[in-house]
């Protein structure tokens, strides 16, 4: 976008600070997206959970196989991990001023 004119009813803030405007926004992005994910790893591990109950081999469930089991726990460790931490990190982002929270906690995990 060379020479490009914007009429000033148009711009949002201050002139040449939008960078910081739209690096701002990412945070809350990242942080939408990890909700997401960790919903996702949660029904995952809960129909793994249901499949390993369901399917048989050698005459045991799946779950009753000990590797199957650490697989499935492994698994929810880390997305009941995951979910602390991010209940964590929403609590922090609530308590703390914007730009502070932006810049302590935002920036270790960009």
């Amino acid at each position: 976008f060379d020479n490009v004119k914007v009429p000033l009813s148009n711009l949002i803030g201050e002139e040449n600070k939008g960078f910081g405007v739209i690096m701002k926004n990412f945070n809350h992005e990242r942080w939408g997206f990890v909700v997401q994910a960790n919903r996702f790893s949660r029904c995952l591990l809960e129909e793994s959970w249901n499949y390993s109950m369901k399917r048989s081999t050698f005459g045991k469930k799946l779950a009753e196989h000990p590797v199957i089991r650490w697989k499935l726990a492994e698994m929810a460790r880390q997305v009941e991990a995951t979910h602390h931490w991010l209940e964590n990190l929403t609590l922090q982002l609530c308590r703390m001023p914007k730009d502070e929270a932006m810049a302590v906690l935002g920036a270790p995990i960009a």
